[in-house]
């Protein structure tokens, strides 16, 4: 097969995986999140529950179902190579899904912190603190595979034209581009004061302002989600 046959199959295994997702996935739950009888239902639905038995007698879970392959569906004793097959067929599909599941799941997220005079006792961007004048803060959310920074931009940058509408500017870092990440953040007698988390790339570096008390968590989220993304990362690359 040539290349450019090659690269259409792997591009029509993933658009079928897209199209079956909200057949294979109920109520939202996550693929690996399922149990050994969601795993049967599954299999019901793909038309092999004749083979119930054997995924109950071996315990395949949703986390086992996201790492089966050909040889271990062998050794559970699926001995018939055309119905091997044609399960892998289906197999790989739901771990195509299983896939995009675990890159895109939220892991966490936060809002733009946006201090105000006074330690805080009067609202930011006082005394002209509606939404036309100051804007929209910003959204943090960090995935599995990618930090995403949204920030709100008015169309008519002039204060109290907000009711021109916004514009959003969203830009999404890849974790194994992260290279480092810091934090800034203080504390005051009164009021919470803004902290900084600082996320140095290869691309570029970025700044999240948070409040200062919820940096050292968003600063060990970011690194965690990092090291998990550049093992993971390592050991597709070993395959």
């Amino acid at each position: 097969m040539s290349k450019i046959g090659i690269i259409e199959e792997g591009q029509g295994i993933a658009m079928a995986a897209v199209h079956t997702a909200g057949n294979l996935v109920k109520g939202g739950k996550l693929v690996t999140k399922w149990d050994v009888q969601e795993v049967c239902e599954w299999l019901q639905t793909a038309g092999f529950g004749d083979l119930s038995p054997i995924f109950q007698k071996h315990q395949v879970s949703g986390i086992v179902l996201s790492k089966l392959n050909d040889p271990l569906l062998k050794e559970m004793g699926i001995d018939v190579i055309g119905k091997r097959l044609l399960l892998m067929v289906e197999v790989v599909k739901i771990q195509a899904i299983a896939r995009t599941e675990y890159r895109n799941q939220v892991i966490w997220s936060a809002m733009e912190y946006r201090e105000g005079p006074c330690n805080n006792k009067l609202p930011f961007g006082w005394p002209f603190a509606c939404e036309s004048c100051v804007g929209l803060p910003g959204q943090y959310s960090l995935t599995n595979s990618k930090l995403n920074i949204s920030q709100y931009q008015k169309n008519c940058n002039m204060p109290g034209f907000g009711f021109c509408g916004f514009s959003v500017i969203a830009d999404n870092y890849d974790l194994s581009d992260i290279t480092d990440v810091d934090v800034i953040a203080s504390s005051a007698a009164f009021g919470e004061k803004a902290g900084f988390v600082t996320i140095n790339s290869t691309v570029k570096c970025v700044r999240l302002t948070l409040k200062s008390s919820e940096c050292q968590t968003a600063c060990m989220l970011i690194t965690n989600a990092k090291e998990e993304a550049a093992t993971t990362k390592a050991m597709m690359m070993m395959r």
